[in-house]
Formats: C-alpha cells, sequence, structure tokens
C-alpha cells in the first residue's frame, strides 16, 4: 500500500519543496507569453519515469531559450511553474510549435492529489486532441496567484525542437485566425505559382517550367505537411503522414539538385554532374525506403544531412563558374542563396545546433516565398529570350527556306510529270490487284462457309450408322424386327449422306463464284415430315393456320435448317413434351416457328445464339460445334428469308421463327 503511494507523496512533497529547481516561475499577465527562461528538461532515454519519479529526479536542467534536441529516440520531459495575476483570465491555451511529435502528455497539476492528464501528437487521433488545432494544445485553467506546475512528456521520431507558448483563449482564439489567413496567404502564392506555371508550362511545354512546377509543388507539399495543415484539414494519421512527408522529403533531394544545376547553366563537369545526381537519387531511394520500412528516425535525418551538404557543393560549382564571367552564376547566387540560408538555418534548428525562435521556424518559408517570386521571374525572362531566339532562327530559316524552294521549284516541276504517268499506271494495276484480291478472298470465305455447313451435316448420320453397326455387332442374335429396325436407321442415314454428297459437294457447284439455290416447288408437309424423321412418333406437333401447303426454294438447304431448328428444340426440351411447329402465313411470308418448353436461355446470350461457333451454357453437356443455328440463318438470308428468337422463355415458351417469302425471290450470294 505505500508502494503504491510512494510517486504520489515523493510528487506531492516536490510542489511543496521546490528547493532545486532553478528556472524561474513564469508569471502571467494577460498577455501571451512565451516560455523561453523558464522551462526545465530532463532527458529519459529508456522511458522508465512517470509524471511522480519525473518529478522526483534531480537531474533536471533549466533550457535558456526552447527545445533543440534534433532527432532523438529518448523521451524528453518539460517542466514549468506558472502563476497567474491577479487581473489575469482563468482560461489560457499551452500551444507547442511543433505540428509533428507524435506523442505529448501534459500532466497538470491543479490540485494536491493526481495531476489532470491530456495527451495530443500524431500518434494520437485528432479527434481525440483537446484543442483543435495544428500543432500540439492544451487548455489550462489558472486560478489567479495560484503557483502550479506544468508537466509534459515528449515522443517523437522528427526533430524534437520544440518552443511553447501561453496564450489566453480569447487571444488564442485571434491568433489562430490571424495565423490562418497568413497561411491562407502563403499558400495562396504558392497555389497561384502552380496554376500559373502549370497553365504555362502546358501552353510553351518549356522544360524549365515543368521542372519548376514540380519543384514548387514538392515544397509546397512539404511545407503543409511540416505546418501540420494538410493533417489538420484531412484528418491524417501518423501513419499516413509520416511516411508521405519523408518520401517527399526524399523525392526533393534529386529534385532540388536536378533543377538548381538547370539554373545554373553549367555545361563543363557533365560526367561530375551526372555522378552526383545518380548519388543524389540512390540517397533518396534509401531515405525514403528507410522511411517506409519504419525507420524515419534514419530517413529524414539522411536525406537533410545529404541536402545540407549540396548546398556548399553547388555554391562553391556557382562561385567558380562566376570568376570565369559565367552569367547565370550570379543569379543563382542570389536567388538560391537566400533559399540556401533559409533551408540551411531550418535543418540546423532541426538538428539543434540554433534555437527555435520565429525566425528559425519561419526561415524556410521566408526564403522559400522569395526564392519562388524570383524564380517565376527568371523563367519566364528566359522563356521570352528562348522565344526571341527562336523568331530569330525561324527567320533565318524561312530566309533559306525561299531560296532553296526556288532551286526545288524548277526540278519538281520537271519531275512532277514524270510521276504522274507512274503514279496513274500504278493505280490501274493496284485497282486491279484489289479486285482479283478481293475476289479470291470471297470465294475462299465462301467455300469454307460451305464446307462448315456440310461438315456439320455429315455428324449426326454418321453417329447414327456407327452405333446402329455397334448394336448390330454386339447382338447378333437380336430379334430380326430389331435389326431390320437398325438397319433401316443405317439405310436412312446412308441416304441422307448421299443426299447431301450429291445436293452440295459435287464438283459444278463448289466451282461457282456463288452459291446458286435450286427453286422447285415442293410440298411443306412433307418437307417438315422429312425434318422430323430422325424423331420419335408423337415427339413432333405441326399445326397448320394457312391454307398455304406447297414452298419454293432449295430441298435440301430448307430441309438443313429445318431439322436444325426440330433437332436443337428436341436437345433442349423435357423427353416428356411435346415439340410444337406453328406455320402462319400472310400475302408475301411464310412464319414456321418452333416451340418447345426447354429451360429459359440467358438474356446475354440470346444475342450471339446464331453466330458461328458459339454455344450458350445449356449446350455445353451435348456434342456439337455450334454451326446449327449459323447455318439456319444462312439459309434463310439465302432465300431472302430470317430467322430470329421470339421467346427466350422466360415468360412463354422458346420460340425460334424461320420466316420464308411464299413465291421465289432473287436468290442471294453466300456471302450475302
Amino acid at each position: 500500500m505505500f508502494q503504491s503511494r510512494l510517486p504520489l507523496l515523493l510528487s506531492c512533497l516536490l510542489l511543496v519543496f521546490p528547493w532545486h529547481l532553478h528556472a524561474e516561475i513564469l508569471r502571467l499577465d494577460g498577455e501571451p507569453r512565451g516560455t523561453t527562461g523558464h522551462l526545465e528538461r530532463l532527458v529519459d532515454p529508456d522511458g522508465r519515469h512517470d509524471y511522480a519519479s519525473a518529478m522526483a529526479a534531480s537531474d533536471w536542467e533549466p533550457l535558456p531559450d526552447s527545445l533543440r534536441a534534433g532527432f532523438t529516440r529518448d523521451v524528453v520531459w518539460l517542466r514549468l511553474r506558472v502563476e497567474a495575476g491577479a487581473q489575469a483570465p482563468v482560461d489560457w491555451v499551452l500551444t507547442l510549435n511543433n505540428a509533428l511529435l507524435d506523442e505529448v502528455t501534459l500532466y497538470d497539476f491543479e490540485t494536491d492529489g493526481p495531476p489532470k492528464v491530456l495527451r495530443s501528437g500524431e500518434a494520437v487521433g485528432r479527434p481525440l486532441w483537446p484543442v483543435g488545432y495544428r500543432t500540439p494544445s492544451f487548455a489550462v485553467t489558472l486560478q489567479p496567484e495560484q503557483p502550479r506546475w506544468l508537466l509534459l512528456q515528449l515522443k517523437s521520431k522528427n526533430a524534437m525542437s520544440v518552443s511553447a507558448r501561453l496564450m489566453p483563449f480569447p487571444r488564442f482564439g485571434e491568433w489562430t485566425r490571424l495565423e490562418y489567413l497568413g497561411f491562407g496567404l502563403y499558400f495562396g502564392i504558392y497555389l497561384a505559382l502552380i496554376v500559373f506555371h502549370g497553365v504555362f508550362w502546358r501552353m510553351t511545354r518549356a522544360p524549365e517550367s515543368g521542372w519548376y512546377l514540380v519543384y514548387v509543388s514538392c515544397c509546397a507539399a512539404i511545407e503543409a505537411l511540416s505546418y501540420g495543415l494538410l493533417q489538420q484539414a484531412f484528418g491524417l494519421t501518423v501513419a499516413v503522414s509520416d511516411p508521405i512527408l519523408g518520401c517527399l522529403l526524399a523525392a526533393s533531394l534529386p529534385i532540388g539538385f536536378i533543377f538548381a544545376q538547370r539554373q545554373l547553366r553549367v555545361l563543363d563537369y557533365a560526367h561530375f554532374r551526372r555522378v552526383l545526381t545518380g548519388l543524389s537519387i540512390v540517397i533518396a531511394l534509401l531515405s525514403a525506403s528507410a522511411v517506409l520500412a519504419g525507420h524515419y528516425q534514419i530517413g529524414a535525418p539522411l536525406v537533410q544531412i545529404a541536402s545540407l551538404l549540396t548546398i556548399p557543393l553547388l555554391v562553391g560549382m556557382a562561385l567558380r563558374l562566376l570568376l570565369k564571367g559565367h552569367a547565370p552564376a550570379r543569379f543563382f547566387l542570389l536567388v538560391f542563396g537566400i533559399y540556401y540560408v533559409g533551408v540551411g538555418i531550418a535543418f540546423l534548428r532541426n538538428l539543434g545546433m540554433v534555437p527555435a525562435t520565429f525566425f528559425t521556424d519561419n526561415a524556410v518559408a521566408l526564403g522559400t516565398q522569395l526564392h519562388m517570386l524570383l524564380m517565376s521571374l527568371r523563367i519566364i525572362h528566359y522563356y521570352r529570350e528562348l522565344k526571341e531566339e527562336r523568331r530569330r532562327a525561324r527567320q533565318d530559316y524561312e530566309r533559306l527556306l525561299q531560296d532553296h524552294n526556288l532551286e526545288l521549284e524548277a526540278q519538281i516541276t520537271a519531275r512532277t510529270h514524270e510521276l504522274r504517268d507512274e503514279i496513274r499506271q500504278r493505280t490501274l494495276l493496284e485497282g486491279e490487284l484489289r479486285e482479283a484480291l478481293q475476289q479470291e478472298q470471297q470465294v475462299r470465305e465462301e467455300q469454307r462457309d460451305f464446307v462448315a455447313m456440310v461438315s456439320h451435316e455429315f455428324r449426326t448420320p454418321l453417329a447414327i450408322i456407327a452405333t446402329s453397326a455397334q448394336q448390330i455387332s454386339r447382338n447378333l442374335a437380336a430379334p430380326p424386327e430389331r435389326n431390320r429396325e437398325r438397319c433401316q436407321n443405317i439405310r436412312e442415314s446412308a441416304s441422307r449422306l448421299l443426299s447431301l454428297v450429291d445436293n452440295y459437294l459435287n464438283h459444278d457447284r463448289m466451282a461457282e463464284k456463288t452459291t446458286k439455290l435450286r427453286h422447285v416447288e415442293q410440298d411443306l408437309s412433307q418437307l417438315l415430315a422429312l425434318a422430323a424423321t430422325d424423331l420419335p412418333g408423337g415427339r413432333v406437333r405441326v399445326d397448320y393456320h394457312t391454307a398455304v401447303r406447297t414452298l419454293s426454294g432449295d430441298t435440301g438447304l430448307l430441309s438443313i435448317a429445318l431439322r436444325n431448328l426440330i433437332a436443337n428444340a428436341d436437345r433442349h426440351a423435357p423427353a416428356d413434351s411435346t415439340l410444337v411447329i406453328d406455320v402462319r402465313s400472310d400475302d408475301r411470308q411464310l412464319a414456321i416457328r418452333v416451340i418447345n418448353d426447354g429451360p429459359e436461355i440467358p438474356e446475354e446470350q440470346a444475342t450471339l445464339l446464331f453466330q458461328k461457333y458459339f454455344r450458350g451454357s445449356q449446350a455445353q453437356q451435348s456434342p456439337g460445334a455450334g454451326l446449327g443455328l449459323y447455318l439456319v440463318r444462312r439459309i434463310a438470308e439465302l432465300h431472302g428469308g430470317s430467322v430470329e428468337l421470339e421467346s427466350r422463355g422466360a415468360q412463354a415458351p422458346i420460340c425460334f421463327c424461320l420466316t420464308l417469302p411464299t413465291t421465289a425471290s432473287e436468290p442471294r450470294s453466300a456471302t450475302g
């Protein structure tokens, strides 16, 4: 019990007997006050202290100015003793200037008991921050003339550069409004530069403007993240903001180095410059890899130190070129010198070598703004120079062209007559060749389609012959009636094959340029009965709703079309169902509908059924090559008719409608 109360007792003793403290108490009178000269620091390398043991530690040391510990893994404690004056307000805000701190914990000893604990920082979700501000801030209530301790615990993988400030709550609101107004103006200039040079680059495609656009965009994104503005605006967590910031910092090294070299316009030391550029890219990749691997405290200092080293290198190169009379070196030293001074001060502050003040905190911003404005003027001026040089070069070029044109016109006139004759002859030859090629291609396609049609028709009778022959050979002792029936199947199938050979494979029809139909008046009922020969009795019912009993057309082709429609319906209809053939007509057309109760055809497959080699999902379990319905459509077109799927089985039975003219029409070609 005593051990559990020991930290609380130690902290209370320290509050009562603060004899070993050296920093002065911060007295508040109602105006915003910085904490410089009033803070004490305690370094906790192992993070072993809690608030009580930290307060009781003997190795506190006063800070003469702000905290600048650089990149460190240590936990840093800061404490501050404050006292509000008699006329001072009660509500105050303690705000830290570093937006990239991971964890900030405030222990507010407002009573004699345990302190009030408030947490903020990037590792803490922004909805949980005590004060909704871009940097960690805490609301503190100070009673007049009652001194008390404020204890801060800091953790960060970014640079531990921190200054603190106490402001009355109303003044804090005014300060934030003015600050965001300043940020709006500041980043408004950035946005104006980005938009202007984006449009400028789009119009001119000038490489310098493109590099400057990338350069400015990278700088603007880094500063917005460094100030915590993007994190506050979009609620970015540390797991997102730190990798983005680290990768942008890494990318800024080669981008800035390449852009600076282009502005210096140095032509000497090409090999040396390529080596340095490659080295900067390698360092950037190593830095970005370390950041993405979770080693931010390795990756960020690496690229920042490398960036610092490039500054004297580029400045030295510019000075050397200046002594040689290189004009761009003067501009480079002026414009980039302003920027490099700001960057150098900021990096030294991050590394803990210079104190964190308003000037050091905003050195990069001030230097960057001047740098960017001067660079914009320089790029525009440079583009105007290039434009003027191009104008003069164009004038010289046009003058030379005029001289050459006078010499060439005579030669062109002489050659034109010769070329016209040659072109005329080649055009005639090309037309003849194209026509011959088209004819050959048309014949080849017709032959291929016709052979595919006939080969598809060979399969069914051959299958019947093979099956019947196997059945006879396996059961020679079968009843004569059974063998007679099987022989009848073989005869009918053989007769069907012979009919195919006689009608479609003879030499004169294959040799013709287009397939000609043999129109014959034929009995419609016999044609339908022949098409349903392979099906058992009672499977097909024919309903006539027309007085037409004859049909003019190619008997063999029409038999193929009807047999394929009926066979397709038979394959997909239930075995105990009846296939209905509905025949109707009007003055010009005969409509033959094949209706069955098969399963619904998917909507996405309905439009593909008549394509060559297409087989729907329902036909995957049965043999075939996907030519049946294609042949029906081709035969219908050759006769001047059509075929379509009227119902796919969703609301009514599946229905295919074959439409043919009632009188003989002009036959179409096989390619029609």
